[in-house]
C-alpha cells in the first residue's frame, strides 16, 4: 500500500473505534495490535512490540511523573493551596480586578506546584468564583479568568503533560519542563495585563469593593503560608536547572517536601494521603499506557513507510516550511475543540515530529509550541475539559453557556502567546540551552 493509503486506513479505523466511546488509549492499543499483525509479520511482530512497549516506559526519567503528580495532589488535598491563596490576597491591595488578578497569581503558583490543570482549576474555582460573584464580578470575566489560570498548569513546570509529551516524542524530560517555563510566564503576564487593562477601562465588570486595611505586620505574617510553597517550587526547578539533580530526583524531592510541609502545618491527614496517592496512581497508570500505545503507533508508521513518505511529501512541497508548521498548529487547534490534549498527542506526535525534524526545526521548540497550543485546547468550547470541571464547582447561576462565552477573550490572549513563542524560538530554547 502507498503511505497515504496506510494513513487513511489508520485514521478511518481509529475514528470508528473512538466513535464507539472507547477510551483513546484502548482504541490505539487495539488498532496497533491489528495493524502490526497484518503489516509487520504476524505473531512475531506482536512479541517484538510487547518488548519495545516495555522498554519505552522502563526508563528512569518516567519515575518523575508519579512524583510530580503526588507533590501537587498533596499540596491541594492538604489545604496548603487555600492557605497560599489567602496569603497572596493580603498583598494585592485595591488594584483593578483584584480577585481576578489573585486568580492569575495563584494559578501561576499552583502551576509550579501541581501536575494537574483539572485539580488547579477546581481549587481556584471553588475558592474564587463564589467570592467574585459575591462582589458583583461579571460572570464571563470570573469563569474565563479561572479557566485560563487553571490551565497554566499545562505549561508551567512541573507539568504531568510535559512528561507525557517527552515520553511520546522521545525528547529529554528536563528540556521540555524547563523550556516551557518562560512561555508559561509570558502567558501569565499577558492574562494579568489583559485583566488589569479591561477592569480599568470597564470597571463595572469587576466593581471595586472595600478591602480591609492590611498592616505590614499582617502581610509579613502571611508569608508563613506562601514562602514554604515558593521554596519548594524553587528547590524542584532550581535543582533541575542547575544540574544538581535529574528531573526524577527533583520530583522525588518535591514530593517529599510536600509531605514535610503539610505535616509541619498539621494538615497531613490520612484522608489527604489517601486521595493524593490514589490520584497519582490513576494518572500515572493512564500515562504509561498512553506512552506504550504511542510507541507501537510510531513503529507502525516506520515499518509501513508512512512516516518517511509523509516527510518526503512535506519537504517536497513548493512552500515555505513555516506554512507547513503553521498548518500543523491549526490542525492541533481544531482537534483541541473536540478531543482532549492526550489524544491529540497520541495522534499528532508520531506523525508531525518526523516532518518537523526533516524540515530542520528545533524539536524542543516545536514541542513547547505544541504545549501552548494544547493549553488552549483544554479551555476551548465545546469539549475543553477545564470548562466542565468549572461547571461542576461554579454557583448554580453560572451556566455552561456563560462559561463558553467567558473564555473566548482569554482564548485570544492565549493565541497571542502562541504567536509570540512561534515567532521567537529562543523563548523556548534559551533555558534548556543554559541547562546543558
Amino acid at each position: 500500500m502507498e503511505w497515504w493509503q496506510v494513513l487513511l486506513l489508520m485514521f478511518a479505523a481509529l475514528g470508528a473505534l473512538m466513535a464507539t466511546g472507547m477510551p483513546i488509549a484502548f482504541a490505539f492499543g487495539i488498532l496497533n495490535v491489528v495493524l502490526l499483525f497484518f503489516f509487520a509479520g504476524g505473531v512475531g511482530a506482536l512479541q517484538a512490540v510487547a518488548l519495545s512497549s516495555y522498554g519505552s516506559i522502563a526508563t528512569f526519567a518516567f519515575t518523575a511523573l508519579p512524583m510530580f503528580i503526588l507533590m501537587g495532589e498533596v499540596i491541594l488535598h492538604s489545604g496548603l493551596a487555600t492557605l497560599a491563596i489567602n496569603g497572596i490576597g493580603k498583598w494585592l491591595g485595591r488594584m483593578p480586578g483584584r480577585l481576578a488578578v489573585l486568580g492569575v497569581l495563584a494559578g501561576t503558583a499552583f502551576g509550579a506546584a501541581s501536575g494537574s490543570s483539572m485539580a488547579s482549576a477546581a481549587t481556584l474555582g471553588t475558592i474564587l468564583i463564589p467570592e467574585m460573584r459575591r462582589h458583583g464580578y461579571d460572570k464571563g470575566l470570573a469563569v474565563g479568568c479561572i479557566a485560563t489560570c487553571g490551565a497554566l498548569d499545562v505549561l508551567i513546570p512541573p507539568s504531568a503533560l510535559g512528561v507525557i509529551f517527552a515520553g511520546i516524542s522521545r525528547i529529554s524530560v528536563g528540556d521540555i519542563l524547563i523550556g516551557s517555563l518562560i512561555p508559561g510566564l509570558i502567558l501569565a503576564v499577558l492574562v494579568f495585563g489583559y485583566i488589569v487593562v479591561l477592569c480599568t477601562l470597564k470597571p463595572h465588570l469587576a466593581p471595586a469593593y472595600d478591602v480591609a486595611r492590611i498592616s505590614w505586620a499582617e502581610r509579613m505574617r502571611s508569608l508563613v503560608h506562601i514562602l514554604p510553597l515558593i521554596t519548594l517550587i524553587l528547590l524542584v526547578l532550581g535543582s533541575m536547572f542547575m544540574g544538581w539533580a535529574t528531573p526524577t530526583e527533583s520530583a522525588a524531592m518535591g514530593a517529599l517536601g510536600a509531605f514535610v510541609v503539610a505535616a509541619l502545618y498539621g494538615r497531613l491527614t490520612r484522608e489527604a494521603i489517601r486521595k493524593s496517592v490514589l490520584a497519582a496512581v490513576e494518572v500515572t497508570g493512564l500515562a504509561l499506557l498512553i506512552i506504550t500505545s504511542a510507541t507501537a503507533f510510531s513503529q507502525i508508521l516506520a515499518h509501513t513507510g508512512a512516516a518517511a513518505g509523509l516527510s518526503r511529501f512535506a519537504t517536497g512541497l513548493p512552500v515555505s516550511p513555516w506554512f507547513i508548521l503553521i498548518g500543523m498548529q491549526i490542525v492541533m487547534l481544531i482537534m483541541g475543540l473536540f478531543i482532549d490534549e492526550v489524544s491529540i498527542m497520541l495522534i499528532t506526535i508520531p506523525i508531525f515530529f518526523p516532518v518537523v525534524r526533516a524540515l530542520g526545526f528545533d524539536p524542543v521548540w516545536f514541542a513547547i509550541v505544541s504545549m501552548v497550543n494544547m493549553e488552549i485546547g483544554v479551555i476551548s468550547p465545546p469539549f475543553g475539559l477545564v470548562l466542565f470541571v468549572l461547571k461542576g464547582v461554579c454557583p448554580p447561576d453560572i451556566t455552561l453557556g456563560d462559561i463558553f462565552r467567558g473564555v473566548m477573550p482569554f482564548i485570544v490572549v492565549n493565541l497571542v502567546a502562541l504567536a509570540i513563542v512561534m515567532i521567537f524560538p529562543p523563548l523556548a530554547t534559551w533555558l534548556p540551552g543554559l541547562m546543558h
